[in-house]
This record gives structure tokens, sequence and C-alpha cells, in this order.
């Protein structure tokens, strides 16, 4: 569809309404989710309504001195984000325009492209000329960053046809470096640079069972709340709790090869300081930064919060075109609620008929959605082997006032989402963390694909890892039941077996869930380890002795700490056998009556 004019008729802050009718008197024809630049600024907006002669557009960005009869360009097209070589390493905002030289905001109706025009890549060709290819069929690589290697694709709304004259050498993500011959008579010229709506799901040859897990290295996660490779995470909890730190961890240790960012709508101040602090961090594998097999979207509370919308929208369209690449893909916003309060914010101006908490009703259905977008698939094309690729969602919220019983978006999240990871204000003011709570936290996965993870962990060599979960998560959960009774009756009005057991969920928790990561053998906890680490609780909650109550405080405040350091230890093994020997020996001492 070509370019049409039509005027402004009224501006209710980002909601502008415009007629469908031109000068003439002619109707203009306008389609749902086009987009659209506003006055004489070019502001960058969408339609989100049509009715009658009139649609409603959301304009991305500060809609100050826009005045009636300003006139609005529909493009004809939805709005897209450009993919390719460089978009690995780059800090954009949430529409995808690169913020490199511009600090950390765009002077309004400023559009700055994601990729860099005048760099040159070093494109190796895969295929011949003469070949036949079909969408998502790779044709070529670009060595991107040390950690990344960026295939270059036949575009997924292209058809299927013949490779002509593609070449070797140094191009612009602009130049031609092959050509294709359709199917349908036509020739496409092919470049590194692809284009994607940002609402529409890219394709996938075929949707998969999720059978792999993500290997996150926080243990109460991989443990207790596992999230399979190319599932879905909500992170609720209140300010203070974590919830950044956690992000930061999830990035740097999730076993995947490309980490999509999206600060969506968080104090200014917080998505500096993460534009400032995120390229220090080093990836632990490889000892590169992180950045190198990043890509990060910011959006601030100071932007219009409509853009809200268009950055998670970006995020996910940006990981699956990793995913179609054959790549594992973590997806992290932060946070969602941003978003959610952004909608609430249209959805009023619009008139629509409000949910809880005015929310728009639709709400659920549209994080419904959202998250689908995560996943396991097997990737398009059609030469040489299939390709597997996925991309695990995990986003965070941050409820009003620390509600999240209350709170819509939470409800809605955690609903949708298979894992619910609920931050405690209590653990983390008890410095507990990462503060997850262990009975609030749970995977449904856990409930569902129980014979997939039994499968998955036998392969791996861990075929008791669900029953040593179970029997730890019982330990905490019987832990926190007799603290609740010992707050009521005391310490004398417990038995010295229940004690005994409130104690085990107590080293359980402060040992054992509990992570440090500043340490670098603690920060993160690889399978194998974890495995070990479960065996040696297990171990430990049946050989902890039997005595008076002081005596088990004492020994289980010696063992906190002993099982701590061994956490920080290279040779673990061997720090947790000392560990067990010298239980054994103190029941020798005490002659075996324990």
């Amino acid at each position: 569809m070509k370019e049409r004019k039509v005027k402004i008729i009224m501006v209710d802050d980002n909601l502008v309404v415009v007629t469908l009718k031109d000068d003439g008197g002619n109707d203009v024809p306008c389609m749902m989710n086009e987009e659209s630049f506003i006055g004489g600024l070019h502001l960058r907006g969408e339609v989100i309504r049509v009715r009658g002669n009139e649609a409603d557009l959301q304009c991305y960005e500060d809609t100050t001195e826009l005045m009636v009869g300003d006139e609005v360009t529909l493009s004809g097209s939805l709005i897209q984000i450009e993919m390719g070589p460089g978009l690995v390493g780059s800090t954009l905002d949430g529409l995808g325009n690169k913020l490199e030289g511009y600090g950390d905001f765009l002077p309004r109706g400023v559009m700055i492209p994601a990729l860099d025009r005048e760099k040159k890549w070093k494109f190796k060709p895969t295929v011949k000329s003469g070949e036949e290819v079909a969408p998502g069929d790779i044709i070529g690589e670009v060595d991107e960053t040390e950690l990344v290697v960026h295939k270059i694709m036949i575009p997924a709304d292209y058809p299927k046809g013949k490779i002509i004259d593609i070449k070797d050498g140094d191009f612009t993500v602009e130049d031609k470096i092959a050509e294709l011959e359709g199917e349908d008579g036509k020739k496409y010229d092919l470049k590194m640079l692809q284009r994607w709506p940002i609402r529409r799901p890219r394709p996938a040859k075929k949707r998969l069972q999720l059978t792999d897990v993500l290997n996150t290295g926080i243990r109460i996660i991989d443990g207790f709340n596992p999230v399979m490779l190319g599932g879905t995470a909500c992170v609720p909890g209140d300010f203070g709790t974590g919830k950044t730190m956690c992000q930061h961890d999830l990035a740097r240790h999730s076993r995947v090869k490309i980490v999509v960012y999206v600060g969506c709508g968080e104090r200014a101040g917080e998505m500096v300081e993460l534009m400032h602090e995120f390229p220090k961090l080093i990836d632990p594998d490889s000892g590169r930064p992180l950045v190198e097999r990043t890509v990060l979207f910011v959006n601030t509370s100071a932007m219009p919060v409509a853009a809200r919308e268009g950055s998670i929208l970006v995020g996910a369209t940006v990981g699956e075109y990793f995913r179609d690449m054959g790549y594992d893909v973590l997806l992290l916003t932060d946070s969602l609620s941003r978003q959610a309060q952004g909608m609430r914010e249209m959805s009023g101006r619009l008139g629509e008929i409000p949910g809880p908490q005015a929310f728009p009703a639709y709400m659920n259905a549209y994080l419904t959605r959202w998250f689908e977008r995560a996943g396991r698939v097997v990737c398009c094309g059609e030469m040489g082997e299939e390709r597997f690729g996925s991309m695990t969602t995990i986003a965070a919220l941050s409820p009003d006032g620390g509600d999240i019983a209350g709170d819509p978006p939470t409800q809605a999240a955690i609903q949708t989402a298979k894992v619910a990871l609920i931050l405690s204000r209590k653990r983390a003011s008890a410095r507990l963390f990462p503060a997850f709570d262990p009975l609030e936290c749970h995977s449904k996965y856990l409930d569902t694909s129980t014979e997939v993870l039994q499968k998955q962990f036998e392969e791996r060599k861990f075929p008791l890892w669900l029953d040593y979960v179970k029997k730890i998560k019982h330990s905490v959960v019987d832990g926190e039941r007799i603290k609740e009774q010992m707050d009521i009756l005391g310490e004398k009005g417990i038995g010295g077996q229940e004690y005994r057991r409130y104690l085990l969920g107590d080293i359980v928790q402060k040992a054992y869930l509990n992570q440090n990561t500043f340490d670098e053998h603690d920060r993160s906890t690889k399978l194998d380890r974890h495995y070990e680490m479960m065996r040696f609780m297990i171990h430990l909650m049946d050989i902890f002795p039997t005595d008076e109550k002081q005596a088990m405080r004492r020994a289980q405040e010696d063992l906190v700490f002993n099982i701590v350091q061994a956490n920080y230890s290279e040779d673990y093994k061997t720090e947790y056998d000392k560990i067990l020997k010298s239980i054994h020996g103190g029941e020798k001492e005490n002659g075996g009556n324990n």
C-alpha cells in the first residue's frame, strides 16, 4: 500500500485521532497497526483502532506542540525492526533506534538505524550459484563477534527459488550479496539486512515439545523450580528484592548462545547504570565481555508509555531471529508491569471497558500471546540437516506496593508463564540471596513434564535428581511449618525430633539455596556440581545427630559455616567429605548413642 496523507482532528497526550477523509472528501484507506509519521517532526506512531472515518494512533514520542490540522503520513507498512550483522553488542531504544552517539535519549522525530550502514563485514557464502533454496535456508556466515557467528538466511517472506551470482568478500549490510530467482519468476536482491514486523511472530517449520532443561546456575531455580529450554517464567518482586541482580546472573550464567535484554519502563537512573555496568560483565565460559553475545534494549520510564509495548515486541522479534539461526536464546524483560501500565493508560484514553484496577480486560490474552512466542522449534529451511532453536522468556514484574496477590499484571503473568519465581522481601531482609521464596515459587514443568525431566536427567547421569529435589524441598517446607509453631509456642514447646527437622530446613535455606554472586565458584552451579551437592545434603539429613537442643543448634551453626566455605571451594567434593567424616567422628566420640 502506498503512503497516504491525513490530518489530525484530536490530540490527547499520546493518543492522536485522525480523519480518514482527504481534502476532497474521499475516503483514505487505513490498516490496523500501520506505521505512521505524525506532524512536522515526523513523530513515530502506530494505528491501534480504526472506526468509521476516523483512526486512533498511539504516538511513541512526546506529542507536545502537535495541533489539530497537522499532517500525518500513513506509511502503508507495519512497524518493523531491522536485523543483520552489527545487532549483537549494540544498545537500542525501545523501537530499535541505535542510541550510540546520542546519549540515553534520542531527540524527538529522530530515527537512527539499528545497523551501521558504513561498516563492512566479511561474508562467507555457504551455498553456490545455481543451488535451490527456500525461506530460512542459510546462504552464508559473518563472524560478528568472538562469540557469535551471524548466519545470513533467506528472508522468511521470500519465495523458494534458485541462487544467482552469490559473492564472497567484504560488504555493508545494504550491499547486494546474491540474487534469488523465485518460483514466481521474479528476481529478488539478497542482502545481509532483513526487516520483520514486530507484531507478527516469525514462522517456524514446527514447534517441538520442550525436552531440555535450561541450566541457569541458580540452585533454587535449577533444583526446585526448573525452567525448560524454550519455556517461560516470570519473576515478580518488590523493589529492593534483587530483580536486577537476578537478571544479571541469568544473563551471565544461563547456558544459551544469545541474550536479549529489554529494559522496559524502569527508572532512567537504573537503565543508565545498566548501560554502564552491563558491558563490564564477563562471560564465564569464554572470558570475553558478555555484550559480545547480547542485544540490549533500553526504554526508560521517562519515555512515552506507548513505547513500552513496542520494546517487548521488538525484543521478542530479535530473539526469534536468532532462534531461526539454530541458536538457544534467552529473552529477559524488566519489567512487564511497566508495559501493562502503559496499556492501562492508553486503554483509558480509548474509553475501553476497564478490568480490575482499570487494566484493560484483554491484558491476560495479550500477555499469553506474547509469552507464546517463546518455544523450541524446527527452523525454516530445506537445505542440509534440520536446525533446532529455542527462545526462553523470563519476565520480571514490579507489583504496585509489593502486592503480588492483588496486582493484575503479576497474577496474569503467574497464570500464563510456566514458572513463577517469586522474590521475597523477608528473605531479602535476612540477606538470603537470591531471595526467591521456596514456598511460593513453583514450576508447572514438575507437574506436566515429569517423565521428560526424568529422562533428561537420566541421560545426563543424574538419575536421582527429582528424588533429591523432592526430599530437600520437603525439608524446607517442614522446617517452615515447625518455625511457625515455634513462633507461637516457643522453642520449648516442640520436641527434639521436630527441632532437628527445623534445623535441617534452616541448613538447606542458608547453605544450599543461598548463593554468593561475588564468589567465582558459588555464583553459578553447573548441573554436575549441583547433583553432588544435593547428594551431600540428603546424606547430611540422614546422619545429622539428635541431641539436646543447644548442642544441635551449635552443630547446625558450624555446619552452615563449613558448607558455605565448601561451596566457595573448587574441590568441593573433598570439602563435603570432610564435613561428613566430622559428623561420623562426632558420633563415635559420643559412643554411637546419637
